[in-house]
This record gives structure tokens, sequence and C-alpha cells, in this order.
């Protein structure tokens, strides 16, 4: 394919997809993988997948909490975190990204964009509903197989301001 039109195809995909390319050497195919694995993160998180959630990380992620909270290296310290055992179950009722950006070199990708989340906990038959609302940055490492999965992730939302 001649090389306007390989850009013409990447302007239009970034168009409808709703996503402005950063500095990038990524492929029309790593660029839909990328997306497809936040597809997967949301859906996940939605049917309270936890194994398929871990499996779209790598062995030695870094998750990077909100507000500065300490990071959690590889999946153990991940299951720790998002999973914690002997502890009410926190439902995840709505999760919605909103990716804004997509760049990377074709063996390292990064993400950022916008996110809603809505979660419910029950314990001691009490319901409690919480929501957030805020950004992510995640750093995705192509796997010698092909696959893309997250490496690093990071987010924040606003703090309560009095």
């Amino acid at each position: 394919m001649k090389s306007w039109k390989v850009a013409l195809v990447l302007v239009l995909l970034s168009v409808a997809t709703g996503i402005t390319a950063g500095a990038t050497n990524l492929s029309a195919d790593d660029i839909a993988m990328i997306n497809q694995v936040h597809k997967e993160y949301e859906e996940a998180w939605l049917k309270g997948d936890a194994d398929g959630i871990r499996s779209l990380f790598t062995e030695d992620c870094v998750l990077l909490p909100h507000h500065g909270d300490a990071p959690r290296v590889g999946k153990s310290q991940m299951n720790e975190f998002w999973f914690p055992p002997n502890t009410p179950p926190t439902i995840v009722t709505k999760l919605t990204l909103s990716l804004e950006s997509i760049g990377g070199d074709g063996q390292i990708a990064y993400v950022w964009g916008t996110f809603e989340v809505g979660w419910k906990m029950v314990q001691d038959g009490k319901t409690t509903l919480s929501s957030n609302k805020g950004t992510f940055l995640n750093v995705l490492r192509k796997e010698p197989d092909g696959e893309w999965k997250i490496s690093h992730h990071m987010w924040d939302d606003p703090v309560a301001r009095p």
C-alpha cells in the first residue's frame, strides 16, 4: 500500500475512534490490538473476572495508584491491592475508558485518557455505592507472541476540595 494510503487509513482510524495519535510508529494492527486490550479491561471488570484482568498485565507490571499511594510491583502485589483475600468483593458496576491518545514505537506503547468508574461493596448486609472520574496512563509492552499487555498502569482523580 502506498504511504499516502497508509497515512489516510491511520487518520481515518483515529478520527473514527476519537483518538489522537501521539508520536507513533505503531501499525494500524498494533493500534487495533491496543484498543482491544482496553475494551477487554473494561469488560473483565464489569464481569468481575479477576483472571481476565490479570491476563491483560505483564508478570512484572507496576500499578501506580492515585493520590501518591505506594506503587505495587508484580502481579502478586496487584492481586493484594485489587483482589485482597478475606475482604468483601468490590463489584464494578460501570467502567468507561475514553482513550485520548495512543503512541509508541512498535514494542512499547502508551495510552492516556479519562475514565469513569462506579462500584458497590456489600458488607454486613449494608451496600455502599461509590463512583469516580479521573485520568489514566497505561504503558504497554508487545510480548514475544505479538500480544500487547499492560506493563504500567497509573491513574488519578480529583482530590475533594473544601
